[in-house]
């Protein structure tokens, strides 16, 4: 009893240390599996049937089956007390517990079988779907592969093509062209980048403020292009002016004052002259606003006025001078009122005031008034040479280091003798912006020559070196000013881009018009800076300006595009005209406003000129026509290869490539044709002659072949495949209304189907690889249309109540005919989509 207790304790002991086995090793089994190849991974899945499964699970079994034989088990427990026929007892027990589990768990197999096997059909449709979306996902990548090659040469081609630097070969029996590199870079480009995607983040259409000033720029532009193109006078300085509409703007206070200066300069081309003589009268014209608000004593005359600005200027609140050392003669400073007439260019009553008060000058001064009335005498403003000297050994002895001299005294002679130009500011005198670069502008002088001593040297070059060298900082808002007083327009430009882009374009269009700007060529190399230094001297980039500035309106206005782009012509460099075509070829490539730009053909086949050939002759065309074409038939090639027909269309008519439109249009009309269902018609309501191929094929077989002109640039065989295209249409017509006898009429009109004999329809057979393609995808169409209205004709015939000798002739004719079709379709069948022949096989056992 104690025994066969503790055999089953041990029997239970040994259950429960085999059942933790078998739950490891399961658990290790789990473990492994997971490493096991899945759908997803490249080795791909294993895929066993539950037949295979069961076979190979057999096998196992059989080589690893048990035997009986317990010897080693003896030795094993020998020493543990536990007898063998206990174990051996334990063991049956053990297994007739697994048969039993290993039953429920068949039951439960048997029970999933179903649920495996929907789970397994699942799985296959899925890899099917899988294996569908890989096999496109490959035809896709082929597809690319085949149609957006990457070879780098061919892709440079392309490149050099979108900058029109191609020659052309046409081939006569293609619609497209083909083209060869010339194998020169862009003349203008130095990054190869495009012109019109510069690096500007302008947008004229940001807001309302802004579009509005773009919008009266842009009409001023349009004016002034109608003006040169016109050849009638036009104030670009003036109508900017207009622009200009609100004074209290801070920020570009100092473009209209930019621009009265470009005014006045451009009627005078030496700048120093020119920018002293317009700082005197802008001092001219602020005395004078002065003296309105002050009212000053006397007549309104210069000297009153100047006059009155000295009281105004060098006075104190208590009615004292300011400066202590004044000569003052009748109460008037008078050697700050010479200064000053001579400031506001009054050259001659600056002498009048010194001779009537000559009396007052001191004895230093009496050789004054000889050295003043040489001054003013002399034809350009310069002290004559035999009183150079002289006044230079007084003003060193006696007006240079003077303590108690008048400040204004010192200022005269340092601007009539040229004195001291090692020293040229004057800082004993409170001066304006103005005034500093007036007393600049007086001191160079233009003439120098070799002889000359080094301290006597000061040129225009060195006045542009102080000015560039302080920088914006130091002039107070007024730097851009000082530039274009200087003559340093191209660095005024550049300035004028960090108050407003849009004003400083057009300052850059006023400047270039008046011939005051050095434009870069495209020949100095890598160029991509607005402002650079080439030759030694600072030039601007035009075409760049102009690029980045018709960036943001070139899709949204490419007409305006247009009027500012053919500027890069203005005052260019030699090359400038072909730039320019260049840069209006790329905004026809990218805008695609073809109409716009190139025009449009009217129904009568006229032709309208776009923007472009409407302002030919401001871009310097040597050959119109021969332009025209080019850039018209570039687009037109752009557009073809990317499925743009219309476009294409459009512009091949304006190219005047009659013969390839026809090619087109019969591709249209042929591919309309096969690809709509014969039941369904052709013509909608709602088509209208601008896209259906129908109305463009026959609107343009009209025009071409009453125009003998253009008729001649047309191949016969086109013009022939677009007219039995149409008859085509006839037919579908015909079919679609049901008249089954007037379909058969107008096939037979075309002599496309075998209508007479056995022979005819492999007389067909045998020419139709000879069809054109446009001809040869509806043959199949055709031979449905026929069979079917031989079969409802027949079938009408046969359904009649009346039965007559001639009707069964015509049903006899009528089945003749489906024979020839049916010989013509088995010949030319493996040409054909696959279903066709089993169509018209139908349609024939019907009959």
């Amino acid at each position: 009893m104690n025994a066969d207790k503790g055999a089953g304790i041990k029997s239970l002991g040994i259950h429960d240390s085999l059942s933790k086995d078998s739950a490891k090793v399961f658990s290790n089994l789990i473990e492994t599996a997971k490493s096991l190849p899945t759908t997803s991974s490249e080795l791909g899945a294993i895929q066993l049937s539950v037949n295979e499964i069961k076979k190979r699970a057999h096998e196992l079994r059989a080589k690893t089956k048990p035997k009986n034989d317990h010897t080693r088990a003896h030795y094993l427990l020998a020493g543990s007390g536990l007898a063998i026929q206990d174990v051996e007892s334990s063991l049956k027990a053990l297994k007739s517990r697994q048969l039993m589990e290993q039953n429920v768990i068949n039951r439960a197999v048997e029970d999933d079988l179903d649920t495996y096997l929907k789970t397994k059909k699942d799985e296959n449709i899925l890899s099917s779907i899988e294996q569908s979306l890989a096999s496109a996902a490959k035809d896709f990548d082929n597809f690319i592969n085949q149609n957006f090659n990457l070879d780098w040469e061919q892709r440079k081609i392309e490149v050099r093509e979108n900058f029109g630097i191609l020659t052309k070969k046409r081939r006569s029996n293609k619609h497209s062209v083909e083209v060869q590199s010339s194998m020169l870079p862009p003349k203008w480009g130095g990054s190869g980048r495009s012109i019109l995607d510069g690096d500007s983040r302008l947008n004229v259409n940001e807001n309302f403020a802004t579009r509005a000033k773009f919008e009266k720029y842009a009409k001023t532009i349009n004016s002034f292009n109608n003006a040169r193109q016109g050849g009638y006078d036009f104030s670009l300085s003036h109508e900017v002016l207009q622009c200009f509409t609100d004074p209290t703007d801070a920020n570009n206070r100092q473009l209209p004052e930019a621009w009265k200066i470009l005014d006045h300069a451009h009627k005078v081309k030496d700048v120093v002259s020119s920018s002293k003589s317009f700082l005197e009268k802008q001092f001219l014209d602020y005395v004078g606003l002065l003296y309105t608000k002050v009212a000053g004593e006397g007549l309104p005359t210069n000297v009153n006025k100047v006059k009155a600005f000295i009281d105004h200027k060098l006075k104190n609140v208590n009615n004292t001078w300011k400066y202590g050392n004044l000569t003052i003669v009748n109460g008037v400073p008078i050697w700050a009122f010479i200064f000053y007439l001579l400031r506001a260019g009054l050259v001659q009553d600056a002498l009048e005031v010194a001779v009537a008060n000559k009396l007052s000058f001191k004895k230093v001064e009496q050789s004054f008034l000889t050295f003043f009335k040489a001054y003013v005498n002399s034809k350009d403003r310069k002290l004559p040479n035999e009183f150079i000297s002289r006044l230079h050994t007084e003003y060193n002895q006696h007006i240079k280091n003077a303590l108690d001299g008048d400040p204004f005294r010192l200022a005269v002679y340092k601007i009539i003798g040229r004195c001291d130009l090692t020293r040229k500011n004057i800082s004993s005198i409170t001066l304006s912006i103005e005034d500093w670069i007036w007393i600049h502008l007086m001191l160079i002088k233009q003439d120098v020559s070799k002889e000359d001593p080094v301290y006597e040297k000061y040129e225009l070059t060195d006045f542009q070196t102080i000015i560039s060298s302080h920088g914006a900082s130091m002039f107070n808002g007024s730097y851009l000013n000082a530039l274009m007083l200087s003559g340093m327009y191209e660095l005024a430009i550049e300035h004028a881009m960090t108050i407003n882009e849009i004003d400083a374009v057009h300052l850059a269009i006023g400047l270039a018009c008046y011939e005051k700007l050095n434009i870069s060529s495209s020949k100095d190399g890598n160029n991509n800076e607005l402002v650079s230094c080439q030759d030694g001297e600072m030039k601007l980039n035009m075409t760049k300006l102009l690029g980045n500035y018709t960036k943001s309106f070139k899709f949204s206005d490419p007409r305006i595009a247009v009027e500012y782009l053919v500027l890069i012509n203005l005052g260019a460099t030699p090359e400038g005209p072909e730039v320019c075509h260049e840069v209006l070829r790329e905004l026809v490539l990218e805008t695609k406003e073809f109409t716009i730009l190139l025009g449009k053909v009217n129904r009568d086949g006229t032709r309208i000129p776009g923007v472009i050939e409407e302002r030919q002759s401001l871009i310097s065309l040597t050959d119109e026509q021969a332009f025209l074409h080019k850039i018209t038939e570039q687009a037109a090639r752009r557009a073809d290869e990317d499925g743009r027909v219309l476009d294409s269309l459009l512009l091949y008519q304006l190219a005047d490539e009659y013969d390839i439109v026809i090619g087109i249009v019969n591709k249209l009309l042929s591919d309309l044709l096969s690809n709509t269902d014969i039941s369904q018609p052709l013509l909608n309501l709602d088509d209208n002659s601008e896209t259906n191929p129908v109305l463009i094929a026959r609107k343009l077989i009209n025009v071409y072949v009453n125009n003998l002109e253009i008729a001649q640039k047309i191949h016969a065989k086109r013009k022939e495949t677009c007219i039995l295209l149409l008859k085509m249409v006839d037919i579908r017509k015909a079919f679609y209304l049901h008249n089954w006898s007037l379909t058969l009429e107008k096939l037979e009109g075309i002599d496309m189907i075998p209508f007479a004999d056995e022979l005819s329809s492999r007389k067909r057979a045998q020419e139709f690889s000879n069809l054109s393609s446009d001809i040869k995808k509806n043959i199949p169409n055709l031979l449905i249309i026929a069979m079917t209205c031989v079969s409802k004709i027949v079938g009408e015939l046969n359904s009649s109540e009346y039965q007559s000798p001639a009707k069964a002739q015509q049903v006899e004719a009528l089945k003749r005919l489906a024979k020839n079709c049916m010989i013509y379709a088995g010949m030319i069948q493996y040409s054909m989509p696959r279903e066709t022949y089993s169509i018209l096989i139908n349609i024939e056992v019907a009959l």
